[in-house]
């Protein structure tokens, strides 16, 4: 037979899990946040490797010698 108290004790654990998603949930922003930090940085990284590598090409298309692409 469900009783008062029961139904009290069963609302306490979903209170308490309630609390514990919420709680996942902030966890997993602030990590969301971090990642998309990391992907900003990386892609960044990206960006400055090709730019790095057109200035080494250029620098040998000045100096007449054949660049990768025109082989």
């Amino acid at each position: 037979m469900i009783t008062k108290e029961t139904i009290e004790e069963r609302k306490s654990v979903i209170a308490g899990d309630v609390e514990t998603v919420k709680t996942r949930l902030v966890e997993l922003d602030k990590r969301r946040e971090a990642d998309t930090a990391l992907v900003n940085a990386l892609v960044g990284a990206l960006q400055q490797c090709d730019a790095f590598l057109k200035e080494f090409d250029d620098e040998l298309s000045d100096d007449g010698n054949e660049t990768s692409d025109t082989k």
